[in-house]
């Protein structure tokens, strides 16, 4: 077949919008260079703060199991054992549901894999909402639902954008998760002794039908239509885009995917990519484990006391807590989330992805331990470990954003879903930490300080890859297929 057959062509064979095109009709062009064109505005920003609602009831789910186990707890209607198998089963119905629902995402779409998650999410979270007697099987169902949602969701949004707008499409979607949480704790707390723990159940799962609505009604990315072969709804869905952004659409030929040689496939499993996978398992590991355990109890106890060292016990929401006191403490200690994100994702874009993990890692290290040394005052105490959180966090997502540009389009949700399993394990690893070390949070600062240095070796090992050394063989660089 003749080359020029097995390209696209971008004229005025789609469908007609009341825009002039411009540009050179045989020039080669790529999504990306479509993409920012377009330019991230109205269509770009709605897709990414639609998908990053799956991200807010994430948050959503780990506030409600946290506050509702407690008031169980304080309501004599669960143990004490119960109430840790229930944050360790949220968890577990999360890890056993990824490995498959990575694969099904790159086999049949985003949109239609994230639709399907959502419905177990709200299904389940409505049969929750039931009985004490069914709320450990629905919360495993409901982790098994954010497994399917949460990486179609978040892969979704990226491959909907450019990669000079992934830091952008990351700040809407991911501080979304902190609001999550904020919605959560106010809600519930508020709420808890005028309508009881069932319906602020039911409530909270309203939010996931604006996902099942927007899932319903929109196409996946003109990455995944491409290589699914369906070129002319990638074709319609470039030319949407440039008329909801009032842009005219460029003229051009979109190039045929060239898919680079990397072994049997593209993810995690190809021998080029074994090295980065190793490394980004490594990270995901540790800074979910770092980032969860700082949590509110460490975090809490160090703003009703100031003091940290041996003998301290972590302050937990407890049965005679004041819960107007408990909503702005815990406020105050997500506050710093959304602060070090908005950093993180700053300096991403300024100084490159690798830069900003080295340096934004080194200096959550040195603050937090620098928390173990109980001989300073309070305010500097908390202001350390404000900064550690924040950037610990902010590492996180950067991460995140890192991992989601190594893949190629057709093995990028099945890779994200393993890295997301040990995301899962440093939660529940972080949940021990700060169990059996609850008597001295000096300790705890000192294994997670050790931890952060460590974690510099395997980030100085990554790959650069980004805005500031683009890798060629990235699907970013990469054209649409067309045969």
């Amino acid at each position: 077949m003749p080359e020029e057959d097995q390209e696209q062509i971008i004229q005025n064979d789609g469908p007609s919008f009341e825009f002039e095109e411009e540009g050179d009709p045989q020039r080669k062009l790529t999504i990306d260079e479509l993409y920012d064109h377009a330019g991230f505005k109205l269509t770009s920003f709605n897709n990414s703060l639609a998908s990053g609602v799956a991200l807010f009831m994430f948050g959503v789910l780990i506030m409600y199991v946290q506050l509702v186990s407690q008031y169980m707890l304080c309501e004599n209607q669960m143990t004490d054992i119960e109430v840790v198998a229930m944050k360790i089963i949220a968890i577990l119905g999360f890890i056993i549901g990824l490995p498959l629902s990575g694969v099904i995402s790159d086999k049949i779409g985003r949109a239609r894999t994230a639709l399907a998650g959502a419905y177990v999410v709200f299904i389940c979270w409505l049969l929750a909402a039931i009985s004490v007697t069914l709320l450990f099987a629905t919360i495993l169902c409901v982790g098994g639902g954010f497994a399917v949602l949460l990486p179609s969701a978040i892969v979704f949004a990226f491959e909907n954008s450019s990669l000079y707008q992934h830091t952008r499409v990351a700040l809407i979607v991911f501080s979304e998760y902190i609001l999550g949480q904020m919605f959560c704790l106010v809600l519930f707390n508020t709420l808890i002794d005028v309508v009881g723990w069932h319906w602020i159940t039911v409530i909270l799962s309203l939010p996931t039908t604006l996902l099942i609505i927007f899932f319903h009604a929109t196409n996946d990315s003109p990455r995944f239509l491409s290589i699914s072969g369906r070129h002319h709804t990638a074709y319609e869905e470039l030319l949407m885009l440039h008329k909801a952004n009032n842009v005219p659409m460029m003229q051009g030929r979109l190039k045929s995917m060239e898919i680079v040689d990397r072994g049997q496939c593209c993810g995690p499993c190809s021998l080029v990519n074994l090295r980065t996978t190793v490394l980004l398992l490594i990270l995901f590991l540790t800074f979910s484990f770092c980032y969860y355990s700082t949590s509110y109890g460490v975090f809490m106890s160090l703003l009703d006391t100031g003091i940290c060292g041996t003998g301290k016990i972590i302050g937990q929401l407890s049965c005679e807590t004041d819960r107007k006191s408990y909503i702005v403490t815990t406020l105050l200690a997500l506050l710093p989330d959304i602060l070090g994100l908005a950093f993180a994702l700053f300096l991403c874009e300024v100084a490159g992805r690798k830069t900003c993990l080295l340096i934004l890692t080194a200096v959550a290290a040195a603050a937090i331990l620098a928390n173990s040394v109980c001989i300073q005052p309070a305010a500097l105490t908390l202001i350390e470990l404000g900064i550690a959180r924040g950037f610990t966090f902010g590492v996180l997502i950067v991460i995140f954003v890192y991992s989601l540009e190594a893949y190629t389009t057709d093995k990028r949700s099945t890779s994200f879903s393993y890295l997301l399993i040990f995301y899962a394990i440093g939660m529940y690893l972080a949940g021990s930490l700060t169990f059996y070390l609850r008597q001295s949070t000096s300790l705890i600062f000192i294994v997670l300080g050790v931890v952060l240095f460590i974690s510099l070796i395997p980030t100085y090992l990554l790959e650069k890859l980004g805005k500031t050394d683009v890798d060629e063989n990235i699907d970013e660089q990469q054209s649409l297929t067309s045969n």
